[in-house]
């Protein structure tokens, strides 16, 4: 996917290739102009052609009327490009988000018990590896080419009977995904997942309507702007195309019937170009969906979650004093300028407190570290 900056005026726009459909339709313009100018100059020095009003009247009705239909099929186009590009890139992030919520609740709902650590991260490590096989393949599912690589966490472990299998079938997410459920449903009976059936069946959900978001995605892979719609617009610019040296050069002089004829054909071809990016969003073309960068923050949103850090909420140090007065404070760490106080006092008042506060933190601190670490994870890590 091409990304910019605009800047403050966004003129730098103007000069980026990348990604562009001008060149595009400069193609288009710029022998249309020469075109243009041919005639005008053959209609001028060699004819002296010179139209009456009434041809000239015909000539303008003509060309403003078909300039107005073939801009309203363009235009027309082109929002449906648009929308399909927009509705591609939210189902997908929508099918991200489900999925995701899935392998968070997994990793929440797995047992602390220390006896059962070994198999716990067992099972962590396979959810990982089919989650992002299974994101991989769903971009596969929508993309021209199925074949088409992405990087995926790296899968030795996993049976390879399983894989040979996975990469013979066509439908690769359905099986993923019922690898997924099944390995959940005989996790339950192990107690690597200790958690009531009725709780569990969220991650089953969040699967499922993820699946459901991406054949909506797959709508839009699988059924291509109408042919009789693409058909008669690109006939039509044809048209178009051939008719506008031969009117712009009855109407107006050699250069400025060059010059129009350049702009109209440039501006219409420049829809038409666009159009014909944005309707097919799942390529690999600039302006198609960063679906390689999709699938990169996938495996590392994974990854992060396997951190041990990641599995245990942080201990919290509740200093009544401090904490009930709900400082504001900037998410630098710096200090907000309108902080919010539950209470009213003075400067010496307010160092006094401060300094008590100060005092009880660092008592508690004291107290913390005298106590034995019970919490697994932390025995875990300090080993």
């Amino acid at each position: 996917m091409r990304d910019y900056e605009s800047g403050k005026w966004g003129f730098t726009l103007v000069w980026g290739l990348r990604g562009s459909v001008f060149p595009w339709a400069l193609a288009m313009a710029v022998p249309n102009a020469i075109l243009t100018f041919i005639v005008a100059y053959i209609m001028e020095v060699e004819d002296n052609f010179e139209p009456d009003p009434d041809t000239t009247k015909l000539v303008v009705s003509i060309l403003a009327t078909y300039s107005s239909v073939m801009m309203f099929i363009l235009t027309f186009r082109s929002d449906i490009a648009y929308d399909r590009w927009w509705e591609g890139g939210t189902l997908l992030q929508k099918t991200r988000g489900e999925w995701f919520n899935a392998y968070s609740s997994l990793i929440a709902f797995s047992s602390a018990k220390p006896e059962l650590d070994a198999k716990v991260e067992e099972f962590h490590h396979l959810l990982a590896r089919c989650m992002s096989l299974l994101f991989c393949c769903a971009l596969q599912q929508v993309s021209p080419s199925r074949e088409r690589p992405f990087e995926i966490i790296d899968a030795r472990g996993i049976e390879k009977a399983s894989l040979k299998f996975l990469d013979s079938t066509t439908d690769k997410v359905e099986v993923i995904i019922q690898w997924i459920q099944r390995s959940i449903v005989l996790h339950m009976s192990t107690g690597v997942l200790p958690i009531a059936p009725p709780v569990l069946s969220r991650a089953f959900q969040e699967m499922s309507r993820g699946i459901v978001n991406l054949q909506n995605a797959r709508k839009i892979a699988d059924f291509p702007f109408p042919f009789p719609y693409a058909q008669a617009s690109i006939l039509m610019l044809l048209i178009h195309w051939s008719l506008v040296p031969i009117l712009c050069s009855m109407l107006l002089t050699k250069v400025m019937a060059a010059m129009t004829s350049f702009f109209v054909i440039f501006f219409l071809w420049c829809i038409n170009f666009i159009a014909l990016q944005l309707e097919s969003p799942f390529g690999g073309e600039p302006n198609d969906l960063p679906m390689e960068q999709m699938q990169r923050d996938w495996n590392q949103s994974l990854g992060t979650l396997l951190a041990k850090r990641a599995q245990r909420p942080p201990d919290f140090a509740f200093i009544p004093d401090m904490h009930r007065r709900l400082n504001i404070a900037m998410s630098d760490g710096g200090q907000s300028a309108g902080v919010g106080r539950l209470s009213v006092l003075s400067r010496s008042e307010e160092a006094d407190r401060m300094a008590e506060m100060a005092a009880a933190f660092a008592a508690h601190e004291q107290e913390e570290k005298r106590k034995p670490v019970t919490d697994p994870v932390a025995l875990a890590e300090s080993k």
